[in-house]
């Protein structure tokens, strides 16, 4: 046996005697679905009660000029609405069976769908990382100072890639109890916090794509996490538990930094009202970071599976230490100016995703007319010759456009962060470049995916 077939012995192996995951992107039968359709609240509600959530509340006041009451406001409207989107992209899992790049394929395209992979990859490492920093920054203040932000960057990455590891059944164990004790540590916050609210105004629009780019961050992910659901789950019950899960610790959390506006200073809100106990409950947050990046860590492993029929041969169990390696040294780097590195990670993100899931939804409604039956996903998952063409000239065109202004920040964002100003700009400061994404996509889907049906018939 060569050295390559005795990895992967080892490895299936291994995967069966610690009970991890062995499955990839292959499609879940349904006599192997055990799991309910609430799951889906857990693991997303672990996943969003989380310090990077504080984080986005607190930018509304802090680079936004945004007082308390207009921060809240549109902390809860752009959620509410912007959560309808993962939400129904989680509804995709249990109907087909596929994780949620897989599934790309009946609206990308077998190619399409490897570019898109390829940027939900860049996407998990930068969430990462991220995601990280703020974990590392509590770590260190709660050692004071006795320890480096690079330090807290591998404690946590470390504790991540153990989880991580393990797959599907242990990220929803986790998931199901972590939530608590950090939604507990978010509540002793509000308490330590309150006499601190302050209130201010201005620059809506910006703060909304912000918190847009963060929520639909999840939509190129939805339908990893309940594949293992039956198929006859009603869409209604898995789009619920999913949009419950979202919208709470988002909102919440979000309006509590908002409410603080102390980026990074958690240690000087907690530990002078509580003292050591405020300490514990820093850590608690430290673990919070975990919940999240797991789903980074795990799905990275699923999408580059989708990118190359070789990197599919891999071991799942090889992604997780890949993903952690590449970005353990980006949050050291970046450790240093979380709030401007957060700002403008989101807005980039913001414009593909809002992209891809304009294709897929007007894929699902226009032209499948909403029927998952018309998928036929158990025969047509993994054949090239059952997927769109269409989406090659949706590429092209973006590649060119994103060639010549820099992924639509040049054309369509105005940062308060010092970036460059572009001509869709609103004159008003606010940020129209996702929607010009969504619509853009929209405009050379439709009558090129329509000519496709009409002269080639797939």
């Amino acid at each position: 046996m060569s050295l390559w077939g005795r990895s992967l012995a080892l490895s299936a192996k291994l995967e069966r005697k610690a009970g991890i995951e062995a499955r990839g992107i292959q499609r879940v039968p349904e006599d192997n679905r055990p799991d309910r359709p609430s799951g889906n609240l857990f693991v997303w509600l672990a996943a969003n009660c989380v310090i990077s959530t504080f984080g986005i509340g607190i930018l509304g006041p802090a680079l936004f000029s945004l007082g308390l009451g207009d921060s809240m406001l549109v902390i809860f409207f752009t959620n509410a609405v912007t959560c309808v989107l993962p939400a129904y992209m989680s509804t995709f899992g249990p109907k087909l069976g596929l994780r949620q790049m897989t599934s790309a394929r009946f609206s990308w395209g077998w190619h399409g769908a490897k570019v898109v992979s390829l940027l939900n990859c860049v996407a998990c490492v930068g969430w990462s990382a991220i995601n990280t920093i703020p974990g590392a920054q509590t770590l260190r203040v709660v050692a004071d100072d006795t320890i480096s932000n690079a330090a807290g960057v591998v404690i946590v990455a470390i504790i991540t890639l153990v989880v991580g590891m393990f797959g599907y059944k242990y990220v929803h164990i986790y998931a199901k109890w972590s939530w608590i004790p950090s939604a507990i540590a978010f509540f002793v916050i509000l308490g330590c916090g309150a006499k601190d609210l302050v209130n201010k105004a201005s620059n809506v629009l910006s703060f909304m794509g912000v918190i847009f780019g963060f929520t639909v961050g999840w939509v190129s992910f939805a339908s990893d996490y309940n594949v293992y659901q039956p198929a006859e789950t009603p869409a209604w019950k898995t789009f619920a538990w999913t949009y419950t899960g979202l919208v709470i610790p988002l909102v919440l959390i979000e309006w509590l930094g908002a409410a603080l506006m102390s980026r990074g200073l958690l240690g000087a809100v907690l530990v002078p009202v509580v003292g050591n106990f405020g300490k514990f409950c820093m850590v608690l947050l430290v673990l919070s970071v975990v919940a999240n990046n797991i789903i980074n860590v795990y799905s990275m492993g699923l999408s580059i599976s989708v990118i190359s029929v070789w990197l599919a041969k891999v071991p799942r169990l090889v992604w997780p230490v890949v993903i952690t390696a590449i970005y353990i040294p980006i949050a050291i780097a970046g450790a240093d100016s979380f709030a401007t590195s957060l700002e403008d990670f989101m807005n980039i993100l913001g414009y593909w995703l809002s992209i891809f899931v304009t294709v897929v939804l007007l894929e699902h409604f226009v032209f499948r007319g909403g029927d998952f039956e018309r998928y036929e996903a158990a025969k047509t998952w993994n054949r090239q010759d059952r997927t769109p063409l269409a989406s090659r000239r949706l590429l092209r065109s973006c590649s060119a456009r994103w060639g010549r202004q820099w992924g639509w920040r040049r054309f369509g964002t105005s940062e308060r962060s010092g970036a460059l100003v572009g001509g869709a700009a609103n004159p008003f400061g606010g940020d129209i470049g996702l929607e010009l994404g969504g619509a853009f996509a929209g405009i050379v889907y439709l009558p090129a995916r329509y000519l496709e049906l009409r002269y080639i018939g797939r």
